[in-house]
């Protein structure tokens, strides 16, 4: 009986391999020490509950709508709408649902948490949970965007009986690695387990990330309380992923501006990774989930549209802006006394955002399409004639001031480059822009306006 349940599970599993496209150039997500890496480069990733994604109405639209307001990946939940049977096999049109999610957010380049609730299967043991979900990493091994946490909040005790042994964990991830040795694997931690037994448990288990639902309480976003929490996590020496912030009715969770400052904090602390947790993401069933951001202004659309920081940079003058000329693809000028459309920029950290102080970062200009670059890497002029990040397109944000960058912030903009050079506003404004300066001092420093 067992020896048929297996081999039907193996047969699918083939069946459902054979219905993937080829593989595309996609992310890949990886583990770098305690960091997570993106094709290789190590990066802050910044993730939303998506929990009902399975029977979304619109899928596609949803991952290139969240892509675009710069997440970079979904948390999923397979387990509810009946992906693994009771007796541990799996429905051929749920896995090839899963599949098509993969796929969907693989080509707008989003990562994929796969997360496992067995207390939503009647009669699902851990055996047969096991069996269950290391047929499903059969079946999803040529997707390098996902990743798979053997079950929510693992720990728990209660009406739900969700909890699952250290000895079944990592039984479970032994069995996803021998189907798929590279696939990243974690089960969460419900706020009962301290952190450092969290992280402790990751270790003893095997596990590649300890992810964590920290507890619900008014002060859950400061950055002395992340600091600790999240120290504490990463003293495994893996990534410690922050996968289910509070969102519960606080008076500390109606704006927008306290999850930012979780966000900001849980990166300053070192973090990995931080998912928004929303409750939107329980129904995207009969609506779009933009529709369903956009119908709550605080905190989710906010928070949606404050992820990407589009800015003007101010002279030290206060009177003019920088602008790159018809929006990018030629030369830079500080001499615009109104913050016209060619004075936005699109602020990004090379290492994952939010931007924070000291952060290496990129500028996209107005159109779209160009980046400012330090001319020859520094000793000249500023221009915008790139359409590609790469070392003279890169620069070092500097305010003095720690943490997150913020609308009002001075800052300076050094290149990565040895020198370093710092961009320059002649005469503190009016006229050419150069980076030819290797000191700060008032030409160097910009006033950050928000653009909303």
């Amino acid at each position: 009986m067992a020896s048929a349940r297996r081999a039907s599970i193996a047969a699918l599993a083939v069946a459902v391999v054979a219905l993937l496209p080829a593989r595309a150039a996609a992310q890949r997500l990886t583990v770098q020490g305690d960091r997570f890496a993106v094709d290789g480069v190590p990066r802050f990733l910044t993730f939303i509950s998506y929990f009902d994604g399975m029977e979304a109405l619109d899928v596609e639209g949803d991952l290139a709508f969240l892509h675009e307001k710069g997440f970079d990946g979904v948390r999923v939940w397979p387990s509810g709408v009946g992906l693994i049977r009771s007796d541990g096999t799996l429905d051929g049109g749920r896995l090839a649902r899963l599949v098509f999610i993969l796929d969907a957010a693989r080509k707008v380049r989003m990562i994929v948490d796969v997360t496992f609730a067995a207390e939503q299967v009647a009669g699902l043991d851990a055996a047969r949970s096991r069996a269950g979900i290391a047929a499903t990493a059969r079946a999803i091994a040529g997707f390098d965007n996902a990743m798979i946490d053997i079950q929510n909040e693992r720990d728990v005790y209660g009406p739900f009986v969700r909890s699952l042994s250290a000895a079944d964990v990592a039984a479970t991830a032994a069995a996803i690695r021998q189907v798929d040795p590279r696939r990243i694997v974690t089960a969460s931690n419900s706020p009962g387990t301290p952190a450092a037994q969290a992280a402790r448990f990751t270790v003893d288990t095997g596990l590649d990330v300890t992810a964590y639902h920290d507890d619900r309480v008014p002060n859950w976003y400061e950055r002395g309380r992340l600091q600790s929490i999240v120290s504490a996590l990463r003293d495994n020496g893996r990534p410690a992923y922050l996968q289910e912030p509070t969102r519960w009715p606080f008076p500390s969770t109606d704006r927008a501006d306290y999850f930012l400052q979780a966000r900001a904090n849980a990166k300053l602390a070192g973090a990995a990774a931080w998912c928004f947790h929303t409750d939107f993401g329980f129904d995207v069933r009969t609506a779009r989930f933009q529709d369903r951001l956009a119908s709550r202004a605080e905190p989710e659309w906010a928070f949606v549209n404050a992820l990407v920081m589009r800015i003007n940079l101010k002279t030290s003058d206060g009177s003019h802006y920088l602008v790159a000329e018809n929006g990018g693809g030629s030369s830079v000028r500080a001499d615009r006394q109104n913050a016209i459309d060619w004075a936005a920029f699109e602020l990004t950290a090379i290492a994952g955002n939010p931007p924070l102080d000291g952060d290496l970062v990129s500028l996209r200009t107005s159109d779209g399409v160009h980046y400012l670059e330090a001319d020859d890497g520094g000793g000249g002029a500023l221009l915008s004639a790139t359409a590609a990040v790469g070392a003279w397109e890169t620069f070092r944000i500097v305010t003095g001031a720690g943490g997150a960058v913020r609308d009002g912030d001075a800052i300076s903009l050094q290149t990565a480059t040895d020198p370093a050079w710092y961009v320059t506003a002649e005469e503190g404004g009016g006229g050419a822009v150069n980076v030819n300066r290797a000191i700060r001092a008032a030409w160097q420093i910009f006033t950050i306006v928000v653009v909303r």
